[in-house]
């Protein structure tokens, strides 16, 4: 039964933070990972971006259509890396959405 005191537990827990991924852990709710994985992938991203950045900087483009998706790729794995960045709680991290 959802009572006042479930909705009162559900808007405290709207924000992300180390007390919700001890709640989500404790309860079984969502995926939560661990600072290793997150840190791998942010390794993985940063290569990957690294390769789209040669790809735009490489002159020879075969068709505009080329371009695009590198650039499209490129400016999508910044995004991926600054909320990477923002989950492991770097100091200098902004919000994602800004």
């Amino acid at each position: 039964m959802f009572t006042a005191q479930c909705a009162n537990t559900l808007m405290r827990r709207r924000h992300f933070g180390i007390a919700n991924t001890i709640y989500a852990t404790e309860k079984g709710v969502g995926s939560v990972r661990s600072e290793d994985e997150l840190r791998d992938m942010l390794k993985e991203a940063s290569a990957l971006r690294d390769s789209w950045l040669q790809v735009l900087t490489d002159k020879a483009y075969k068709d505009n259509s080329e371009m695009v998706e590198a650039i499209r790729n490129y400016n999508a794995l910044r995004g991926v890396i600054k909320t990477l960045h923002w989950a492991l709680r770097h100091p200098l991290a902004v919000s994602p959405l800004h």
